[in-house]
């Protein structure tokens, strides 16, 4: 929050100052649009400075017509805004609406739409947007914090992957906050890295958040896994499996494993329970029943890791990213 403060106080004295020295009309605007340009992130102050160029093209030519045509007068504002809003809205330039409509007062202000005019607006409009992409080259690298989280989320999976092996062998537990607390923090991960890869214009900072993504969508499964353990009402011999297997999941836990054993294992431990005896009793059947679809529901999440790092891989070929995998 202060670097972006400083950002913007900063940015704006600057491009205040440079319309002032080069003799431009209302310097102070060009201060405005550096305020109004700094997006949060490098990808994102790019993206708004192409939109707002058309925007302010069209707001400048739309103007110049409307004006010279109705004189330069409030109701010729009006209808300007009238056109212009439409306009913008069916052409999708949304975010440059307000400098384009802010721009256009000043051929009023001038009583003029000569090249004058049009040349002083332009150069306020660059100005601004050049001074705001200029400071947002400065970015905090955020990858050292998005490690932090990457190895908290892994942790916290550890300890409910451990909680639920012992669930699994009949011993209850159903204290689900915790829950709450780690789908807050993903989102959070997730929001970080998705900034941190604006801030890069390479393509291989998408990494992190492709992984907190993935990490994610395996949320959604432990929590159905975890509803799954809670059914479990009796002791079965394919549940002390299951339980060894989910143990050493939880221990294997991490960035680099790309689950290729684990779904060996998995696959080893669903054909031994398959070859068991048949359930002697319905609780036993609806018991053995859970275990399956729990197993299943095993498989997806170790197989979204297979296929997160598959595509990591061939996405970042040949780069420092793909030593990761």
């Amino acid at each position: 929050m202060l670097i972006r403060a400083l950002k913007l106080s900063f940015g704006a004295m600057i491009g205040t100052l440079i319309a002032y020295f080069l003799g431009l009309s209302h310097p102070l605007t060009a201060g405005v649009i550096v305020l109004l340009s700094l997006g949060k992130t490098k990808r994102s102050s790019i993206e708004i400075a192409r939109v707002r160029i058309k925007a302010v093209a069209l707001a400048l030519v739309l103007a110049s017509v409307l004006f010279f045509i109705f004189g330069f007068t409030v109701y010729a504002f009006s209808l300007f805004l009238f056109t212009y809003i439409p306009l913008i809205l069916i052409f999708k330039l949304e975010e440059g609406l307000v400098i384009g409509s802010v721009l256009s007062t000043h051929l009023i202000i001038a009583a003029s739409s000569g090249f004058g005019i049009l040349f002083n607006t332009l150069s306020l409009f660059v100005i601004g947007v050049g001074i705001a992409m200029l400071v947002n080259l400065y970015m905090p690298d955020m990858r050292g914090e998005i490690i932090q989280d990457q190895r908290y989320i892994e942790e916290r999976f550890r300890d409910i992957l451990l909680i639920m092996a012992t669930m699994i062998k009949g011993n209850q537990y159903f204290d689900q906050s915790m829950f709450v607390e780690i789908e807050t923090f993903i989102n959070d991960a997730l929001v970080r890295a998705k900034m941190n890869a604006d801030n890069y214009l390479r393509a291989d900072m998408s990494y992190y958040a492709n992984y907190m993504n993935m990490r994610k969508m395996q949320f959604e499964i432990l929590k159905r896994m975890f509803n799954l353990t809670c059914q479990i009402e009796m002791e079965l011999v394919q549940a002390a499996l299951i339980a060894d297997l989910t143990k050493h999941f939880a221990h294997s836990l991490s960035e680099s494993n790309s689950g290729e054993g684990l779904l060996e294992e998995l696959a080893a431990v669903l054909a031994e329970c398959q070859d068991g005896t048949l359930p002697k009793s319905r609780q036993e059947f609806e018991n053995r029943a859970i275990l399956f679809q729990y197993l299943s529901e095993f498989r997806h999440m170790v197989e979204l890791k297979r296929e997160f790092n598959e595509k990591q891989k061939e996405l970042f070929k040949g780069s420092t990213f793909s030593k990761c995998f």
